[in-house]
């Protein structure tokens, strides 16, 4: 057996142990790198891809952007703006099943590990106002919680697909608006079947002042970096290139500190946390393997096993190799990353092949026994993750066959 085949082997059951250990994503992603490395292309030849990646676009781009998200995040728990911009929703939609689709959805917007809990309670109670069975609450919670990252531009996880498959991150969420909308009537349908008819809960007013103070900030960043991308994104001979969203984003980091007053120290602790650095070194270790999987031959060794031969084997393999790997590792970054690794060598991937690997690893995600959002929604709602099986699947059928037909039929 040669080199290459022992260390992308050895790679991948490094990956396997550390995600069964429950060790974080970016040590995960990191160590594997690294045994794959030392196997197949030695120390030297593993420092210098390291090298090379450190001082590559790709990689500044993905760490200062993932850096600014992680602060923006933490900086909306501190603050207490995550709270009232949740309480300030449920008053202003008021309609129950509007609260369970959209609270948790956007919600999403601030994507730290395990979110759904923070809209698990939401759901419980405005579900039992509707009469819904646990298992039907975290079907809800977990899967409209998610649905918002299809498309949401300040996903760390869909920066960095669109950023190694080499794809405009905004001409992907344009591809993925088909499946957005299948995943929300999918949803709809499975959630709320055999609900009655609902009326508006009796609440008081919102308070329209603090929630559009606490969601200005999300909304000024992606607004800046919709709008200006065309106009200074790539123009400035610098390692980045998306110039538009690292500035849309310092402007949200100074926004909700000038409206919170939580002044320098509230930032700095913002900064330097742990799930900041955590999230940072996750895109940096995405990239690493990346390259440390390519450098030492691992598409060559994996085109011997995956090789299709037909149009129908490719839309196969691009739909469930992400999503098991998905399910199987629960996380959707690193089925990305290893889908990505192994179908760049046998296909030509563009954009709709981004969009189908994407959407795959999502909905194979949602499901898995190790994605925490789902464990610790089973757990707030004190019932077993399998029971909501049925569900999930009867939702990711349909959204999965939307996800086909936009590959087939979307132009080249």
């Amino acid at each position: 057996m040669s080199n290459e085949v022992v260390g992308v082997i050895a790679g991948f059951i490094t990956l396997a142990i550390l995600l069964a250990l429950k060790r974080p994503i970016w040590q995960v992603l990191l160590a594997s790198s690294i045994i794959m490395g030392i196997i197949n292309i030695g120390i030297e030849g593993l420092i210098n891809t390291l090298v090379t990646t450190i001082t590559s676009s790709i990689a500044i781009d993905l760490i200062v952007i993932t850096f600014l998200i992680a602060t923006l995040v933490n900086l909306y728990s501190l603050t207490g703006f995550l709270k009232g911009l949740s309480q300030e929703l449920i008053k202003a939609i008021r309609k129950p099943k509007l609260i369970l689709m959209f609270v948790p959805a956007i919600l999403g917007l601030l994507p730290v590990a395990g979110g759904a809990l923070m809209s698990a309670p939401i759901v419980d109670g405005v579900g039992n106002y509707l009469r819904l069975e646990k298992k039907v609450k975290l079907f809800i919670n977990v899967w409209f919680r998610h649905v918002i990252f299809l498309v949401y531009p300040l996903s760390t996880v869909l920066i960095t697909t669109a950023a190694l498959a080499g794809v405009s991150i905004w001409s992907l969420i344009v591809v993925e608006v088909p499946v957005l909308t299948a995943m929300i009537i999918s949803g709809y349908v499975i959630g709320f079947r055999g609900v009655k008819s609902e009326v508006k809960l009796k609440l008081e007013s919102p308070n329209l002042n603090l929630l559009i103070r606490t969601f200005s900030p999300i909304l000024v960043a992606i607004i800046i970096a919709v709008t200006l991308r065309s106009y200074i994104d790539s123009i400035l001979p610098i390692p980045l290139t998306r110039l538009s969203m690292v500035l849309g984003l310092i402007i949200a980091i100074t926004l909700i500190i000038m409206i919170s007053g939580i002044g320098l120290k509230g930032l700095t602790k913002a900064m330097v946390s742990r799930n900041t650095a955590e999230l940072t070194m996750a895109a940096f270790s995405a990239i690493l393997l990346r390259n440390t999987f390519i450098t030492s031959g691992g598409p060559d060794v994996l085109s011997l096993v995956i090789k299709p031969h037909n149009a129908f084997e490719v839309v196969l393999l691009l739909t469930l190799v992400p999503a098991l790997l998905s399910l199987a590792t629960g996380s959707s970054m690193t089925s990305n990353v290893v889908s990505l690794s192994i179908f760049k060598s046998l296909l030509d991937v563009g954009l709709r092949e981004t969009m189908l690997i994407y959407s795959s690893a999502m909905l194979g995600y949602l499901a898995s026994p190790a994605h925490l959002c789902y464990v610790y929604s089973a757990q707030y709602l004190n019932t077993p993750m399998s029971y909501s099986y049925k569900d999930m699947l009867l939702a990711t059928i349909p959204t999965l066959a939307v996800a086909v037909i936009t590959y087939l039929l979307w132009p080249y």
